[in-house]
């Protein structure tokens, strides 16, 4: 599982010792990895040394991959899931490092992979819809550009999702392996080319709702939502015209 980071020295540090001891009492065959995404060399030598030292209190944790250049979220992702040994590792799954979806919430969503039925074409999609009994505390701002980024969504791309932007998934390795050769866009809407290809290569995208509660230093405002609005479009022209 790669937890992507772009200067999380301040969010880090928790999320991360509270996940691997939660990991290591359960019996889910699970290694984690940090990426640092282009931070900066303090940001990495932090990180770093922070993994260095948990290491030594938990064995599910591997060594942090540092990237020189910053790639954006999905590019951190995919870079962490390149390594993945496929005699080694099923599935590749990430976990945002906010820490909006706690430890012990990561975990329970991770265990569904053990009881997944046909698991071999089933990926795992994490889910923020109230009223389903889970807690989702957001921003009206954050709620808003949810609800109409949503829409878009659904009536662009038309994926069997509610909620594609939620900051955990876990899909089978080879599925990744698969279509990994397609996946052009990095940063925020890289979930959306992902849902898209692996829809067309027949895999069935099984939404789990999470309990979700927003983090402090969100990097989502309006100007990353208009960015995202003209990577949605170029990523549907890519699909159209097969170029990806």
């Amino acid at each position: 599982m790669v937890i992507p980071c772009y200067k999380e020295s301040s969010r880090l540090p928790d999320f991360l010792a509270k996940l691997c001891e939660y990991s290591e009492a359960t019996e889910l065959p699970i290694k984690i990895q940090t990426v640092d995404d282009g931070s900066g060399p303090e940001e990495a030598e932090f990180m770093v040394s922070l993994v260095q030292r948990l290491q030594g209190k938990f064995k599910v944790l591997l060594d942090a991959l540092i990237i020189e250049h910053n790639q954006g979220k999905g590019g951190a992702i995919y870079s962490g899931w390149d390594q993945a040994d496929t005699s080694k590792y099923k599935w590749v799954a990430f976990v945002d490092a906010d820490g909006a979806i706690s430890p012990k919430e990561t975990l329970n969503f991770l265990s569904k992979t053990q009881n997944s039925k046909n698991d071999h074409k089933t990926c795992l999609w994490s889910v923020r819809i109230e009223g389903e009994g889970k807690e989702v505390n957001r921003t009206k701002m954050r709620q808003v550009l949810g609800e109409i980024f949503r829409s878009i969504v659904k009536f662009t791309f038309n994926l069997p999702l509610r909620d594609t932007q939620c900051g955990l998934k876990c899909l089978p390795t080879k599925a990744y392996q698969k279509i990994s050769h397609h996946l052009k866009e990095k940063r925020f809407v890289f979930d959306i080319e992902l849902a898209a290809h692996l829809t067309r290569q027949k895999y069935k995208l099984k939404e789990i709702p999470i309990n979700w509660h927003e983090s402090p230093g969100s990097t989502i405002n309006i100007r990353s939502a208009f960015r995202m609005l003209i990577s949605l479009f170029v990523i549907r022209w890519r699909l159209l015209t097969r170029k990806c």
